[in-house]
């Protein structure tokens, strides 16, 4: 009942901070310069058009009635329509966001399969050439950008090795030609995308196992005669993935932000290069609905980690 009680108060905080969020991003990308109406127009378009577009849009309103003009559409499930494309935002949100999630969930499974174990051997043989090597890896992941190591993967593993594609997430080929035209694109962007995620992972879960293999119940089943594996597997890994699960819910949301960069490269029609474009274009409308949705999705991954909490460590109750 208390897990219960905590969420509850966790889903009633939603809509707060949900608010606060909505309220910062509508008063950023009105402060930035440019009319989102003369940019679709043109300059030389006619006063008339343009007061049209602008009481279409509620853009001939003050400022503070044009967020509760918009918050109330939100409250009734409707994000508006792209200012530039004339398109509803939510459709929109729609075609994009399974292809952000899709390419997330793929650098997500790539740094977890890469980092969970690199953490696990660089702990146990802490301080070896082991130890050394796991370490130097995550450096390295964070010190190259993603933009540049995916222009690096293009060029060796696309360029001259032909053995992945550069783009099609998303195309109609990618849908209809099999499993392996499916999953092909998404290598090389999930390894750029989730190379640093890995570094943070593994240096996480290094730190966190060596902390509890040093622990007294540790010592205990050892003592005890159980085979080290188990001892590995059972004991230490499920308590050390406490603070993991946290990093890795953060990062989960995190990165269906980040992706603008990648989904450029790649061509990739996802939710980080609509937003790209809605701000070039002061589409304000994509801009708030694409910020709202990944807020929610955020805090929503972060809820899910406190649940899990339970579940790896029972002695943790809300």
């Amino acid at each position: 009942m208390n897990t219960l009680a905590y969420l509850a108060r966790r889903i009633v905080q939603i809509p707060v901070v949900l608010i606060v969020t909505t309220l910062t991003i509508f008063i950023v990308v009105r402060a930035t310069p440019g009319d989102p109406v003369e940019l679709m127009l043109g300059m030389q378009t006619s006063p008339d058009a343009v007061q049209a577009v602008r009481e279409k849009f509620h853009l001939d309103k003050p400022l503070y009635q044009q967020y509760l003009i918009w918050l109330g559409d939100v409250i009734r499930g409707d994000l508006g329509s792209s200012i530039r494309l004339n398109r509803p935002v939510s459709q929109m949100l729609g075609e994009r966001l399974i292809v952000s999630l899709q390419l997330a969930t793929a650098a997500m499974l790539f740094a977890l399969l890469i980092s969970i174990p690199l953490g696990i051997v660089a702990a146990i043989w802490r301080n070896t050439w082991v130890d050394y090597g796991a370490t130097g890896y995550m450096v390295l992941g964070f010190s190259i950008p993603n933009f540049a190591l995916a222009l690096i993967l293009i060029y060796v593993f696309a360029v001259e090795l032909d053995w992945f594609p550069i783009s099609g997430i998303g195309s109609s080929t990618s849908r209809g030609g099999g499993v392996w035209a499916f999953v092909s694109p998404f290598i090389l962007p999930a390894v750029a995308l989730g190379t640093v995620q890995t570094a943070y992972f593994g240096r996480l879960l290094r730190s966190s196992m060596i902390d509890v293999l040093g622990q007294d119940y540790i010592r205990t089943a050892h003592a005890k005669g159980l085979k080290p594996a188990v001892v590995i597997a059972v004991h230490a890994l499920k308590n050390a993935m406490i603070p993991f699960v946290t990093m890795v819910a953060i990062h989960f949301g995190y990165m269906i932000g980040i992706q603008i960069t990648i989904e450029y490269i790649f061509a990739i029609p996802g939710m980080g290069l609509a937003v790209l474009t809605a701000v070039v274009n002061r589409d304000f409308p994509v801009v708030q609905g694409f910020t709202l949705v990944i807020a929610i999705f955020f805090l929503v991954t972060n809820i899910i980690a406190d649940v899990l909490y339970t579940f790896l460590d029972p002695r943790i109750r809300y």
